[in-house]
């Protein structure tokens, strides 16, 4: 019987973007953050897409204690057309009516299975239960998965995530994506550095190619155009270009440019260079997409998932 291989979509650019909304004084945050400036944060990029006519590339991926604080501003984001995910990470998290914190030296890198899913489990509840939403799409918080994480978010019903940094590899803090798939594709059961037969969908960020030496001996990192870099345009349309043109040697199914920055700064104070970075990433895209004569489409990590589906995608 002759074999369906996978379709490519060689018409359009799709454009993702996050913001991670993490819990302020909690290990990712900003050393300055406190719950107005992740309002503002929220509410400056969302301002800033809706005004680019590109709101239904804007996830945002809030922290189950992020998302219980500040539920109604989240609602109010959704009727402004934003979408949302689960961003998690165990240490420190404090579910409602527990008495104390999880390990907040322990990545989830290092859970087991079992504890994995029964805190995966319980984070997923919580922030269902304050967003009134299906938590669909799963953010790892600073890379941290295992080879269990992937079975177990396709157990428990996710159907899209972003938790690999192909190229970044700390092993103290359970970061080890050497080797991994560079694009999007379908997750494994068997492990999280290829492709595979789950129905959870995994999109790495858009990155440089290439890694670098950590400053800790062994360890390796890639860089991103995150605002918080404070990137000029050239170096983030260098970035997105060569990950277009990695995924075109490749073959790979479909096109995308995928980035994020998360709620630690005021992001409608228009006169900061992380402003201005966001901006340029903006601006790149557009630039990627006229330079190669693809229409740019602003799209979820669900609606990236969808257009692999109906192209038979990996």
């Amino acid at each position: 019987m002759k074999p369906e291989t996978s379709r490519t979509n060689r018409e359009r650019l799709f454009f993702a973007y996050a913001i991670d909304c993490q819990t302020p004084k909690k290990p990712g945050g900003g050393p300055d953050q406190t719950w107005e400036v992740a309002e503002l944060a929220v509410r400056g990029i969302v301002q800033l897409f809706a005004e680019r006519g590109l709101i239904g590339a804007l996830t945002l991926c809030s922290e189950p204690e992020v998302a219980r604080a500040q539920t109604a501003l989240f609602r109010e984001m959704t009727d402004a057309g934003a979408s949302h995910a689960l961003h998690f990470q165990v240490r420190g998290y404090r579910p409602a009516g527990a008495s104390e914190d999880y390990d907040w030296q322990r990545p989830l890198s290092f859970y087991e299975y079992d504890e994995q899913k029964a805190v995966l489990s319980i984070a997923k509840d919580g922030w269902e239960q304050a967003l009134g939403l299906p938590a669909e799409t799963y953010g790892a918080c600073c890379a941290m998965a295992n080879d269990y994480t992937f079975p177990i978010l396709d157990e428990l019903g996710f159907r899209q995530s972003y938790c690999s940094v192909p190229g970044r590899y700390n092993p103290r803090y359970g970061q080890k994506w050497w080797g991994a798939f560079p694009y999007s594709h379908h997750t494994s059961s068997k492990s999280r550095l290829v492709c595979g037969e789950l129905q959870v969908y995994e999109v790495p960020m858009t990155r440089t190619l290439q890694s670098e030496p950590g400053p800790e001996a062994g360890t390796w990192f890639v860089r991103d155009p995150r605002p918080e870099a404070e990137m000029p345009l050239e170096r983030i349309v260098e970035i997105a270009e060569s990950n277009l043109q990695d995924m075109l040697l490749r073959d790979h199914p479909l096109l995308y440019v995928y980035a994020l920055t998360h709620n630690t700064w005021d992001v409608g104070d228009r006169s900061t260079p992380r402003r201005a970075a966001l901006e340029a990433t903006i601006e790149a895209v557009q630039l990627l997409a006229g330079k190669h004569g693809l229409q740019l489409v602003p799209a979820t990590l669900k609606d990236i998932h969808l257009e692999a589906d109906r192209l038979n995608a990996y």
